[in-house]
C-alpha cells in the first residue's frame, strides 16, 4: 500500500470483526465483550480475523490461545509486515445462506480508493457507522480517508445526541438506509437534533428511497447538503455512484462495460448480455439486472438470487422459513419482505401444529427462539398465524396482509 495498515487500522478492523461476530453490541466496550467470548467464542472470532486478514491457521490458533484483545493486533499487524502479499477477504452478509468469500488485493483496493477520491476531495472528515470489515466501510472509512489524507472517526450506528453533537460542517457521514431513516425520525421528532451546514451524506448496502433522500435535504434545517449512492456488492466493491436520486448510476472509472455475449429476454429473443470488467480483471456478470443507457450509465432493476436487503444485510426469507419451520409448534410457514407501507422488515405467515396456540405470547416465542440462532435482521418483525398458507388461484404462494400493530394474530 503506499500507505499502509497501521497498527491502529489492524485494531479497528479486529473490533469491528468482534462486534459483528458478538452480534452488533455496538455501545459495550470490546474488551468487555471480548472476554465475555469464552474459549469458543475466540476460536470463532480468531478464525473469522485470520481469513479476513489472509493469514495462516496457525495464526489463528495464536489468536484463538491469546487472551489479551489488544495482542491480538500485535499479532495480525506483525503477520501483515512478514514482506509477503496479503489479500483481503470479504464475506457476503446474512447468516442464513453459505457465506462466500471475496479476495481483494492491495493494488485492487488503491484503485478503488484512487477512483473514489476526486468526488469527495473537499470533505475534511470522515464519520463512519459501517462496520470497518464490510467492503463498503473499508474502501470509504480506511482506505479512502488515507487517500484524502483526512481523519476519521467511527460511531455507533445509532443516531444518539452524542452522534450530533460529534458532527461538524465538511463532514461526510457514511450509512446505510435504514441509518439515514433513523437520522431524519431524531431531526424531525419531538427531540428535534440538528445537523451543521456542508454536512455530506453517503449511503450504500441496500437500495435508499429517493423519496428519504429527498427529505434529508428539503427539511428546515437541512440535514445534509448532498448524498451521494454508491452501487455495489461485496464480490466488487463500488461498483456505480450517483448524487441524483432519480437519476443513473456512473460506472466508476476502473471498470467498463463488456459484453458476455447473448440471452433469451422477455420476449425470448436473444439480446446482448452485459457485464463489467475491472482494470487488468476478468469479465464478470453483475448480481443485478441493470437497464443500461449508455456505456457507462445504468440504473439497477432487481436482485438476480433471492436475497432481500434488511437493514443492510443480504437476508434469505426462504432460508428464514426453512429454519422456522423446524420448531416442534410450526406445521408450515411463509417469509416474505414487508411491503413498503408495513415497514422495512421480514414478516412470516405461521401454520402451527394445533391453532388453539395461536397468539402474541407465541409469537414472541416463534421471535426468541428464532433471535438464538439468527442475527436480529433476519427475525420476521411481524407474525401472522392462519389455517393455511395463502395463495393464489393458481396455488402460488401469495401476500397477506399485517393484521394488527404487532401482526400477532390471524
Amino acid at each position: 500500500m503506499n500507505k499502509p495498515l497501521t497498527w491502529e487500522d489492524v485494531y479497528n478492523l479486529l473490533r469491528s470483526i468482534l462486534l459483528f461476530i458478538s452480534r452488533g453490541q455496538y455501545l459495550a466496550d470490546e474488551a468487555r465483550v471480548f472476554a465475555s467470548h469464552g474459549a469458543a467464542g475466540r476460536k470463532d472470532t480468531a478464525g473469522y480475523a485470520a481469513r479476513f486478514f489472509g493469514l495462516e491457521d496457525a495464526v489463528a490458533e495464536r489468536l484463538s490461545a491469546c487472551p489479551d484483545f489488544r495482542r491480538w493486533a500485535d499479532i495480525v499487524f506483525d503477520s501483515l509486515c512478514d514482506g509477503r502479499p496479503h489479500t483481503f477477504n470479504f464475506s457476503t452478509s446474512g447468516s442464513t445462506g453459505v457465506p462466500r468469500h471475496w479476495p481483494f488485493t492491495v493494488e485492487e483496493l488503491e484503485q478503488e480508493a484512487q477512483t473514489l477520491a476526486p468526488f469527495f476531495a473537499d470533505r475534511r472528515r470522515v464519520v463512519s457507522v459501517m462496520p470497518l470489515h464490510h467492503v463498503f466501510g473499508f474502501a470509504f472509512a480506511l482506505m479512502l480517508p488515507k487517500e484524502l489524507d483526512i481523519p476519521v472517526l467511527f460511531m455507533p450506528p445509532l443516531p444518539t445526541a452524542n452522534f450530533f453533537r460529534e458532527l461538524r460542517s465538511g463532514d461526510m457521514v457514511l450509512g446505510f438506509p435504514l441509518f439515514w431513516k433513523s437520522v431524519l425520525g431524531a431531526c424531525t421528532g419531538d427531540t428535534a437534533f440538528s445537523c451543521p451546514p456542508d454536512l455530506h451524506g453517503v449511503t450504500s448496502a441496500a437500495p435508499c428511497p429517493p423519496e428519504l433522500i429527498e427529505e434529508l435535504s428539503r427539511v428546515e434545517p437541512a440535514i445534509v447538503s448532498g448524498m451521494t449512492e454508491i452501487y455495489g456488492a461485496t464480490e466488487f466493491g463500488a461498483v456505480g455512484i450517483r448524487r441524483d436520486c432519480r437519476g443513473p448510476y456512473a460506472l466508476l472509472g476502473h471498470f467498463s462495460r463488456v459484453s458476455l455475449g447473448r440471452a433469451p429476454d422477455a420476449a425470448r429473443e436473444t439480446a446482448p448480455e452485459w457485464g463489467i470488467k475491472r482494470l487488468g480483471g476478468k469479465p464478470q456478470p453483475l448480481p443485478d439486472e441493470v437497464e443500461w443507457l449508455s456505456g457507462r450509465d445504468f440504473l439497477p432493476v432487481r436482485r438476480k438470487d433471492t436475497a432481500v436487503q434488511v437493514g443492510g444485510r443480504n437476508v434469505f426469507p426462504s432460508l428464514v422459513a426453512d429454519l422456522l419451520s423446524l420448531h416442534p409448534k410450526v406445521r408450515e410457514c411463509a417469509v416474505r419482505l414487508m411491503r413498503p407501507e408495513e415497514g422495512t422488515r421480514l414478516k412470516a405467515f405461521v401454520v402451527l401444529t394445533d391453532a388453539a396456540f395461536a397468539g402474541p405470547e407465541t409469537a414472541g416465542a416463534l421471535k426468541e427462539w428464532l433471535h438464538r440462532k439468527l442475527y436480529p435482521e433476519e427475525v420476521p418483525r411481524a407474525i401472522r398465524f392462519g389455517g393455511e398458507l395463502p395463495r393464489t388461484l393458481s396455488g402460488k404462494s401469495a401476500d397477506w396482509d399485517i393484521s394488527d400493530k404487532d401482526g400477532e394474530t390471524g
